[in-house]
């Protein structure tokens, strides 16, 4: 399983990137030639450039491929990193880059939950209090 699920992520990995390049390309076409041919001379741009056309979730979608492409040459993939236990084979078919199994997943998604609610309240709480301070002073 863990070829054929190597194969898998190679492919979107490449496809990918090569929609990245061709967004890349399309933004060199609307410069002139002089900054084109510094694009094409700078290796370093051009990894500055396919890392600003990334929108934060093709990066984090291309980390995760790459981490899980590690994970299967390192022989832990298809393992949870929380709890040791195997991942549904099921889980890994529809996510192929899945860390957690689905029952720690869920907990992880429990808990930023709360955290999320929590700092909800706290912000509500923030803006009543400033509202309130502001009265206060008024009355004074």
């Amino acid at each position: 399983m863990p070829e054929h699920i190597k194969k898998l992520l190679l492919k979107m990995k490449q496809d990918l990137l090569k929609d990245l390049n061709k967004d890349l390309k399309s933004e060199r076409n609307d410069f002139d030639t002089d900054i084109g041919d510094f694009y094409d001379n700078a290796d370093v741009e051009r990894g500055r450039q396919l890392f600003h056309l990334l929108s934060g979730r093709e990066r984090e979608k291309l980390m995760l491929i790459d981490d899980a492409l590690a994970r299967i040459e390192d022989g832990t993939y298809g393992i949870c990193e929380d709890c040791g236990k195997k991942i549904n084979r099921e889980r890994l078919k529809i996510m192929p880059f899945a860390k957690l199994c689905v029952a720690c997943q869920s907990e992880v998604e429990k808990q930023s939950a709360k955290m999320k609610e929590i700092q909800e309240e706290e912000f509500t709480y923030k803006d009543i209090s400033i509202g309130e301070t502001e009265d206060i002073d008024d009355n004074l």
